[in-house]
């Protein structure tokens, strides 16, 4: 299902299919409909909709880390079933690995069932450096019939060399009161303008938010966040909690709040928060802060988030930053 922010773009993108462009990068936030795109494009170019939705056409393939693939899952984590390469008794990967990427090659270098071939790799930024290097040297001299279709949340992430060699298309977030009127037609609540500015303006994101209870979560974190900003708790209490709700999720509300703590420092009353509903204790806060350690504490937080899937001690990387978090406000 195409979204109606969405629906120009899609026209635009059929359009260009006589352009036998070999390569595209989806590209946007979290939660505007880029993989509802990829998978009508290529179900489109694979002109067999039965087989596509299936599960079971052989000229589509799916590159995802092992850990996101699920054989009773969605059409895509079942596509994604072939190039689960893990061991019995090791732990799914949680990247793309090359050796995914070789598995995948004599498939697309040998003639197609049908008129196409089209690989997806989602997400595209979690291809291990040796697997974007494999890649690359197909993009560089791409099979015939064969569309690439890289979707990923953080383009920046991807070698300059993959991307260069890929037709960009860029997600753009809705004009806000679209937003807000596609979710109130699909969700009987009254927190939707709350979680579209705390998923950033993507309303699919927006709706994962609202159906899963995250903006319950997001309350208990904020309240864990007050504590240790008013030095009311022990931060060594703080990681396993966190960690069970997910430390990303968690790490991510945090770095919101200290985003919106900088806007109040220039802006007392700036247009948009990410989280309006926290203003008042927040403009509180801001006449305590230094704010050249929340400056410091943000760019260490997206260092972190955009690294994650490193092979740190969540519970100690969480710790780190409580402690320089009540760092930053004098009591």
């Amino acid at each position: 299902m195409i979204a109606p922010w969405n629906e120009e773009l899609w026209l635009k993108l059929n359009g260009e299919r006589d352009r036998n462009t070999h390569a595209w990068l989806f590209c946007g936030v979290a939660g505007l409909g880029k993989m509802d795109i990829a998978i009508s494009y290529a179900e489109t170019l694979l002109q067999d909709s039965r087989a596509f939705y299936a599960a079971a056409h052989p000229d589509f393939h799916v590159l995802s880390p092992e850990e996101q693939v699920d054989p009773e899952g969605s059409v895509l984590q079942q596509y994604g079933m072939r190039y689960y390469l893990a061991k019995k008794g090791l732990k799914p990967k949680s990247v793309i690995s090359v050796e995914q990427v070789r598995t995948l090659l004599p498939l697309i270098l040998t003639h197609g069932h049908g008129t196409n071939k089209v690989v997806l790799i989602s997400p595209a930024h979690r291809m291990n450096i040796n697997a974007a290097n494999a890649l690359l040297k197909v993009l560089e001299e791409p099979p015939t019939n064969t569309v690439f279709i890289l979707v990923s949340d953080r383009p920046d992430l991807l070698p300059a060399t993959i991307r260069s060699r890929c037709s960009t298309i860029g997600f753009r977030t809705p004009a806000r009161p679209l937003a807000i009127s596609w979710l109130s037609e699909r969700l009987d609540d009254t927190n939707v303008e709350l979680a579209l500015n705390v998923a950033g303006g993507a309303p699919l994101q927006a709706e994962k938010y609202i159906n899963s209870g995250f903006l319950g979560t997001r309350d208990a974190v904020i309240s864990d966040i007050r504590a240790v900003l008013d030095g009311r708790i022990d931060v060594s209490s703080v990681p396993r909690r966190w960690k069970e709700i997910a430390v990303e999720e968690s790490l991510g509300i945090l770095r919101g709040l200290l985003v919106d703590l900088v806007k109040l420092w220039f802006v007392p009353r700036p247009p948009v928060l990410i989280n309006p509903d926290q203003q008042e204790w927040l403009q509180d806060a801001v006449k305590r802060i230094h704010l050249n350690k929340v400056f410091l504490l943000i760019d260490r937080i997206g260092v972190y988030l955009r690294d994650i899937r490193s092979p740190l001690d969540y519970a100690l990387v969480v710790e780190d930053f409580l402690l320089e978090l009540g760092d930053i406000c004098e009591k």
